[in-house]
């Protein structure tokens, strides 16, 4: 059986209750919000483009012209890491997003 819970340092989500926890404090998301944060979690430590991310977001196949991606990324960031030393939520520029709790580095 697999595991639902997935840590990153200090964040925890639970994909079977569908929360999230930080240093032990529940985070509230909407649930837009909990699927790109699941999305970024199943890819951890890698870089996941905003391509991948608009279609996870949203079924329609139909071309990105707004900063969707960027406004869910920025209250995700908002949420997960303001408070906290260790910011799990990176921007690899050019490239994408990425959920680690290593620096940010090169892609």
């Amino acid at each position: 059986v697999k595991d639902p819970m997935i840590r990153v340092h200090d964040l925890e989500i639970d994909t079977a209750a569908r929360t999230v926890r930080r240093a032990g404090k529940a985070i509230q998301l909407t649930p837009r919000e909990y699927s790109l944060l699941e999305l970024l979690a199943f890819h951890r430590g890698k870089v996941a483009t905003r391509t991948l991310i608009w279609e996870h977001l949203y079924d329609e196949q139909v071309e990105s012209t707004s900063n969707v991606v960027d406004v869910y990324i920025n209250n995700l960031r908002r949420k997960l890491d303001d408070g906290h030393s260790v910011k799990l939520l990176q921007t690899v520029r050019g490239a994408g997003y990425r959920l680690s709790a290593r620096r940010a580095a090169a892609p």
